[in-house]
């Protein structure tokens, strides 16, 4: 079974005794000793960072050869901690020992529950354990109170989980900077109960999950306000904890499909979302990624691509229904099928049925479904976009008249994105000389200027 981050890293003592490790100590290579410890304790990158209240990424770059080196005492000091160190390799580190000179260190250390470090002494030679025999007393105790022992209590998780949902549940109808800063603030909370608290090993998974969920839902919103580079790593970084928590991995993929996407790099748009299909329990995000491939293949020109995809995301739907009252960024109600199906309709020249696709969208709200702004706004504009398609110019300008009602909080890129297509469509020459057009794409400077004129709270992002 392959190892998870909630294992605990299993070090012999006399691994701090090896001369390759007193050596690395001694020079202040964290590198080598990190190798080291992937050699001779079976450690983890990831296992290493939980321990050190590190990033993976931070570990890798340390392990890298010729990489990053510490430098800063407090650093030394928090992986001397995390890894349990004796004071023979803390003083060759540098370090203070922890035992004060004529105090005797205790005799047997417990294990370490709250970094996931378990200690072992040497196996006296020749005297190899039969496998056959049965686990002693302090074998089992040990191991029941490393997996009982937790600073972290479950109405912890419990209350975490249900303001993750909560948020989610938010994104329709809340503005995207607001949203951003909580969900942030709810990322950094439950990062610093994986790094500084003690969990469980069922609450560090649990932990996990959460923080994928979190740092895709960031994502999604840091691709609403234009911050596709922030957007990229909060994706990438969902993907790699909800693949160590083995959990649903379809919101980490949505996310980096949806800021490859606006970031015109269509080919990974449509392959994200692709992975992401195949990697999807039956749900309505199963459905929403295969639209996804279709409309990024039907950006790119792919028509045989994009009727595939279309295809599986229609088969998909047969048998996945999103509960109405169930509103959040991972649903995928018929408001936001008709989107995706206008979109694609746009794209490959059929404005008819994009027509058909908003009005499947506007029969939902006139029959009471909630609004969500930024969707109601696609719509207005791939309306005006099919209209144009159409050579009806007062159609589009009658779009545009409602879309100039949204409220500039709830102006996302993604609305001005479209806005901007409109614009460009308007360019034409054939629109040059018409007045019309002229008044139309000075709303559309105007609109666009005035969207997410705030800047979207980035501390410590």
């Amino acid at each position: 079974m392959p190892r998870r981050a909630s294992d605990p890293i299993v070090i012999p003592d006399e691994l701090w005794d090896r001369p390759q490790m007193t050596q690395a100590l001694t020079a202040r290579d964290i590198g080598t000793a990190f190798h080291l410890l992937r050699q001779y304790a079976g450690a983890t990158q990831t296992q290493i960072a939980i321990a050190c209240g590190l990033t993976q990424g931070r570990v890798s770059e340390h392990m890298k050869e010729g990489g990053r080196r510490v430098t800063e005492l407090d650093v030394f000091e928090r992986i001397a901690e995390g890894l349990q160190m004796p004071d023979n390799a803390r003083m060759a580190l540098g370090l203070a020992p922890r035992t004060r000179p004529g105090v005797p260190a205790p005799k047997t250390p417990e294990p370490q529950t709250r970094t996931g470090i378990v200690r072992t002494a040497p196996r006296p030679t020749g005297a190899d354990p039969d496998p056959s025999a049965p686990a002693t007393t302090t074998d089992l105790s040990r191991l029941t109170r490393w997996l009982t022992a937790s600073d972290t209590a479950d109405e912890t998780i419990e209350s975490l989980a249900r303001s993750t949902t909560s948020l989610a549940s938010a994104h329709t109808q809340v503005p995207a900077k607001s949203l951003l800063t909580q969900v942030i603030r709810l990322h950094r909370r439950t990062q610093d109960l994986l790094e500084s608290s003690r969990p469980r090993p069922r609450h560090t998974r649990e932990l996990l999950r959460i923080d994928a969920d979190l740092l895709a839902h960031a994502a999604v919103i840091f691709g609403d306000v234009n911050l596709d580079h922030h957007a990229e790593q909060h994706a990438a970084a969902a993907l790699m904890l909800a693949r160590e928590a083995g959990t649903n991995e379809a919101f980490a993929w949505y996310a980096q499909a949806k800021t490859a996407r606006w970031q015109d790099r269509l080919i990974e748009a449509a392959d994200f979302a692709r992975q992401g299909y195949e990697a999807s329990p039956p749900t309505p995000m199963k459905t929403q990624l295969a639209w996804y491939e279709a409309n990024a293949a039907a950006l790119l020109g792919d028509q045989t691509r994009a009727r595939q995809a279309v295809e599986r995301a229609e088969q998909s739907a047969e048998t996945i229904h999103d509960s109405p009252t169930e509103r959040s960024v991972w649903s995928f109600p018929t408001e936001r099928r008709a989107l995706f199906a206008l979109a694609v309709a746009t794209r490959t020249g059929d404005p008819d049925g994009a027509l058909e696709a908003a009005e499947m969208a506007d029969t939902a709200w006139a029959a009471g479904v909630p609004v969500a702004p930024a969707i109601w706004a696609q719509i207005r504009v791939g309306t005006g976009v099919a209209h144009l398609l159409k050579g009806d110019l007062e159609g589009t300008a009658e779009q545009l008249a409602q879309l100039l009602t949204l409220d500039p909080g709830m102006r996302l890129t993604t609305v001005t994105r479209y806005v901007a297509d409109l614009d460009r469509r308007l360019s034409h020459p054939r629109y040059r000389d018409t007045s019309l057009a002229v008044q139309l794409r000075a709303q559309i400077r105007d609109f666009n200027a005035a969207a997410l004129t705030d800047a979207p709270d980035m501390e410590r992002s």
